[in-house]
């Protein structure tokens, strides 16, 4: 990694100042995504006297990393909080580091390999992509019920990846012809 989480305040110190600062300011939040949707999109706004001073946006993908895999909602709306007291001023000290540590570790997950847009940068999961443990629990289905590896398996979106475990695990999954499979031994 070419930075450290460390380096980066975390959203609940910048809205402690915040509220230390301004003891009648207000935070609200409103979720833009449809609920229960996959991909949440969450408004946060800051309010001085009824004026809001600062917005900040947030999107984050349900299983896109250990958090999300049990709240992307709560972990968007930090994210979008953090976004709305970057901008109003409340960035840390370092204007290189206006990151929340909450943003830099969605980095993190967000892609393999090395982002061109952040060089400097080594992330670990392409974004949407099946996690190492869903594949691996694929594969154990697919071989428990003699079914050979469908092509792709291991590039498989989230997505497709929990249709093939839920077809597994309800019997309802159809193998694709002889030319799309790989062998699972």
């Amino acid at each position: 990694m070419a930075f450290n989480l460390d380096d980066y305040e975390p959203v609940a110190a910048r809205h402690a100042r915040w509220l230390a600062d301004h003891p009648t300011g207000r935070t609200i939040t409103c979720m833009i995504s449809a609920p229960g949707a996959d991909i949440c999109v969450i408004r946060a706004e800051l309010y001085l006297d009824n004026v809001c001073v600062a917005t900040g946006y947030a999107e984050e993908v349900r299983g896109a990393g250990n958090v999300n895999r049990t709240s992307h909602v709560e972990n968007c709306e930090t994210s979008a909080v953090g976004r709305a007291l970057a901008n109003a001023g409340y960035a840390g000290s370092d204007v290189n580091k206006r990151p929340s540590r909450e943003e830099m570790s969605k980095v993190q997950r967000m892609s393999q390999g090395t982002d061109p847009r952040m060089p400097s940068v080594q992330v670990t999961q392409p974004a949407g992509a099946a996690s190492d443990k869903q594949i691996g629990y694929a594969k154990s289905l697919l071989k428990k019920a003699g079914h050979p590896y469908p092509q792709g398996l291991d590039s498989m979106n989230k997505g497709d990846m929990t249709a093939l475990i839920d077809a597994l695990k309800n019997g309802t999954y159809e193998p694709p012809n002889n030319d799309d499979v790989e062998e699972p031994f």
